[in-house]
């Protein structure tokens, strides 16, 4: 399975980047912005592309079967390049991808991403990625939306708790993600799920198969 990762140069894409690298099933392509980025994924042995995700990708996008989104603004940026990014960037994606074919696509949002949002710590953050989760529910793409807590730098467990609805929000530590998206990629009864995920007791494999069921690859 032929994979962009798009924020490829951030740091759920890099991982992700070489655990996908490492997987006989799958061959992943960085999407980065800087020609600079690129000695790091040539020193993790995976392609890259340079390409800018707000003036439009599709050039990139034939040949691919998958997509994963991991891009996002930054928390040192303001609401206009949220909106920019995680917004607006990631609808365009979606619809580049229902025209170039590429079906499969996996979204990073958030547990609390909503449209309507009234959070009081992020609500515009929270209510751009409700607005592209809500675009990709209603496109032609076999879509799973992963929506963890808040993401945390400290070594992953491989444990995790997943509902379609927590009911809280939690910790989750990125390599415990890059886990989950390699593990909605394997798994096709994944698409059409939102998902959210934190840090818990159940390995991620299991967890996935307790709440959707197993499935094998959609592309072997």
């Amino acid at each position: 399975m032929k994979v962009l990762i798009v924020g490829a140069n951030g740091k759920v894409g890099t991982i992700l980047a070489g655990k996908l690298w490492a997987h006989s099933n799958f061959s992943p392509v960085g999407l980065i912005r800087d020609m600079r980025q690129q000695t790091k994924f040539t020193a993790l042995g995976v392609p890259s592309v340079v390409g800018d995700l707000e003036e439009g990708v599709s050039s990139f996008l034939p040949g691919l079967d998958a997509v994963v989104f991991t891009a996002g603004s930054g928390s040192r940026t303001g609401s206009e390049k949220t909106t920019d990014v995680d917004q607006n960037a990631a609808i365009q994606l979606i619809k580049d991808c229902e025209g170039a074919g590429v079906r499969r696509f996996i979204m990073i949002s958030a547990i609390g991403a909503d449209p309507n949002s009234e959070s009081t710590r992020i609500q515009h953050y929270l209510r751009a990625k409700g607005v592209a989760d809500s675009r990709l529910r209603s496109s032609k793409l076999d879509y799973t939306i992963i929506a963890p807590g808040s993401l945390i730098d400290e070594r992953g467990t491989g444990r995790v708790q997943v509902s379609e609805d927590l009911g809280f929000h939690g910790y989750l530590p990125r390599e415990d993600l890059v886990e989950c998206i390699i593990e909605s990629l394997k798994n096709f009864n994944s698409i059409g799920k939102t998902i959210q995920v934190v840090s818990g007791g159940q390995k991620v494999k299991d967890a996935f198969i307790g709440l959707i069921g197993g499935g094998l690859p959609p592309i072997a």
